[in-house]
């Protein structure tokens, strides 16, 4: 596979994904570019539900009382630079918007919020390079979490509210005819402040709810159409490792940081390469089984470019 293509791939491998009704951090990639080159990508994400599962089971629960639609824009931009032929650095944030009809009775709060929703910050080590192996490139990635400037304890919050920190360890492979990469990664955050705004915060002050820690995997299958265009295959999983359940004992819409969310999306993307610089790419995926998040659909376009050399 052409590095041009090999390149693109990795700048646009992360499917921006949804927990309740806040988008994840894109995933990671064990392929590094040219030492001092690297990557600006902007992607545009909708997401929308009409069913959630409340603890396994899928149903439209308080969403279907108002026929309400959950719903979020976000646009997110993402820096990478290779400081190292074995080394890179990225950074990413997000400004988005979200918005429930009547904000779903008895969760309470407005029907849109908006506002910067959390940062990363992330060193990948390459350790094994398939261009010089007949290995698959191998890499570990661990990242910072920047917890945005929102508020907490809605059906329709931008986020969970947490500093924290993540590590991952990246597979990935190209061949002539198609290219695989997986992520196994660990989620680690600070606990956050009750909103004492919020549905069922009661009188305390300073109450702080804990945000359970997260397994996740990403697997992604890329197949090379031509010299430009490529095809890819998504799957996504978060495991929550603990937390309170939807309706069930010290759960009240206030503590819904401390959910136990799970999910299993399942999409697609399509990358092309626009000029030797500049790929598009268009994406789209469902949450197809969860535990005490949306049924989310999915979708979003993305633009990336890049810099400081010939691909």
């Amino acid at each position: 596979m052409h590095i041009r293509n090999r390149v693109a791939v990795a700048a646009c491998s992360g499917l921006v994904a949804c927990l309740s009704a806040q988008p994840a951090l894109a995933q990671g990639s064990p392929w590094i570019a040219e030492p001092g080159t690297g990557s600006v990508n902007i992607s545009y994400v909708n997401q929308n539900a009409r069913e959630y599962f409340r603890q396994t089971v899928k149903g439209t629960g308080a969403l279907g009382a108002t026929d309400a639609n959950l719903a979020q824009n976000t646009v997110w931009i993402g820096v990478n630079y290779a400081l190292h032929d074995a080394v890179a650095l990225d950074v990413q944030s997000a400004w988005a918007q979200s918005f429930v009809a009547g904000a779903v009775g008895p969760a309470g709060g407005q029907e849109s919020y908006s506002g910067l929703y959390d940062s990363n910050i992330a060193i990948t080590w390459r350790i094994v390079d398939e261009l010089i192996s007949d290995a698959p490139s191998v890499a570990v990635r661990v990242g910072a979490i920047l917890s945005g400037n929102y508020d907490t304890g809605y059906i329709n919050s931008l986020g969970d509210g947490g500093n924290g920190v993540e590590a991952s360890l990246l597979i990935g492979k190209f061949w002539d005819a198609a290219g695989i990469s997986a992520e196994l990664g660990y989620r680690n955050r600070t606990s956050t402040e009750v909103n004492p705004m919020a549905v069922g915060a009661g009188m305390s002050v300073a109450e702080m709810v804990d945000i359970p820690e997260d397994m996740f995997f990403n697997l992604g299958l890329f197949i090379p159409t031509g010299g430009r265009v490529t095809i890819g295959v998504d799957y996504r999983m978060v495991n929550a490792l603990s937390g309170i359940q939807l309706g069930g004992e010290g759960f009240s819409p206030s503590r819904f940081p401390g959910l136990e969310e799970d999910n299993h999306i399942v999409g697609g993307r399509v990358i092309a390469n626009v000029t030797e610089y500049v790929s598009v790419n268009g994406f789209f995926g469902q949450v197809v089984a969860g535990r005490n998040t949306a049924a989310s659909r999915i979708v979003g376009v993305g633009l990336s470019y890049g810099f400081g050399g010939s691909f």
